[in-house]
């Protein structure tokens, strides 16, 4: 169903999104491709993409979706890893062969179906890698390692290092990442820097965008049609307007209309959107304390789309001071980075229309 509100895994649940999905999959699929690199911000469907490839195409898969990490440690990254490798052995006869000889990894355990990792050294992540390749060159010749929301690994120090290794020197191993704060995304990939471990390395990029208002509107009446809900066009063209293209928050909207009328579900999709959307701008904020105000005043600002001189003479206006240029670049381009803002050609605006929702109540 369209407006199911978990992560899709079959193509007559998943929307719009048919040519990516077919390049994923002859990627995921070919031997000259080393990895694949999925962008869009969040609630655009990059889940539910690398989920119906990876289905349809039946490979044997390891997931990590660093969202689960929280600050992102080795520790953390290595629990993540016990966990989807038990989930993998469970789906996979090619995990269930390989899990006889995990244990050769110094810190890898194997209790039944479930796998234990009492290692806490970024080499335990490495020397799996290395087995996993090495078991997959004698089974399948091919085997996927999935990093979703990859950029909250580049805290965890050498992990980029791990990454190029993995590129380097195992074929059998398809690396897949997939982010919503592309800049910070970039940095991890080594882009524009010679002395990342990563630079240099070709990838296929495919991004993802926001639905247009025709394609919005198409996915919310195929919905309705599987759930054999009528809606009028004016209802339809109000949750458009109010949640623009980002199929996160319209298959909110249909779940709650599905239940509730059309006024009741567009407040409960904008009320439960908002909430998620300030928590994370809240923890952006977290860390950038000391320019708090200002980041909320940049957005604020941008009820509609504002150049960078706009926002300089908005936000000196709002605040009573000069801000040297420097600082409101750096402002804007962090805000870019880590998806809250977009920028096209010479103007910037808000990647999520809940963004200005959000920030209504925070100071």
């Amino acid at each position: 169903m369209l407006f199911d509100l978990n992560v899709k895994e079959r193509r007559e649940d998943f929307f719009n999104y048919d040519k990516e999905l077919e390049l994923l999959k002859r990627a995921m699929n070919d031997d000259i491709t080393r990895m694949i690199v999925i962008k869009g911000i969040r609630r655009i469907g990059k889940s539910s993409l690398i989920r119906v490839a990876l289905n349809e195409l039946k490979i044997p898969y390891v997931l990590i979706d660093a969202r689960l990490l929280g600050v992102a440690s080795v520790e953390d990254l290595l629990s993540a890893l016990a966990t989807a490798l038990t989930d993998a052995i469970k789906k996979f006869d090619f995990f269930r062969k390989l899990r006889s000889v995990l244990t050769r990894v110094s810190g890898i355990g194997v209790a039944g179906l479930s796998v234990i990792i009492s290692g806490k050294k970024l080499s335990v992540f490495a020397e799996f890698i290395n087995l996993l390749n090495e078991f997959a060159e004698k089974e399948t010749k091919r085997v996927v390692m999935v990093f979703d929301e990859a950029q909250d690994l580049r805290m965890i120090r050498g992990f980029e290092k791990v990454l190029a290794h993995v590129y380097d020197y195992c074929k059998n191993v398809k690396i897949v990442i997939a982010g919503s704060e592309v800049g910070v995304l970039d940095r991890l990939l080594g882009k524009n820097n010679p002395k990342a471990p990563l630079y240099g390395r070709a990838y296929l990029e495919i991004p993802m965008n926001r639905l247009d208002a025709e394609s919005s509107k198409e996915f919310l009446r195929r919905g309705f049609e599987q759930l054999g809900v009528k809606v009028d066009d004016k209802d339809l063209n109000e949750a458009v307007a109010k949640l623009d293209g980002i199929i996160g928050w319209l298959t909110f909207y249909g779940y709650y209309r599905y239940h509730y009328g059309h006024e009741e579900a567009l407040r409960r999709a904008v009320s439960e959107g908002t909430s998620i959307v300030r928590r994370e701008l809240e923890n952006f904020l977290s860390i950038r304390r000391q320019a708090r105000r200002r980041y909320l005043t940049i957005i604020k600002l941008l009820r509609e789309p504002l150049s960078w001189s706009e926002i300089k003479r908005g936000l000196e206006l709002e605040l009573g001071m000069k801000i040297h240029q420097q600082q409101i670049s750096r402002y804007l381009r962090e805000l870019v980075d880590y998806g809250f803002l977009e920028k096209h050609e010479n103007l910037y605006k808000l990647a999520d229309p809940l963004l200005y929702e959000a920030v209504k109540s925070l100071k």
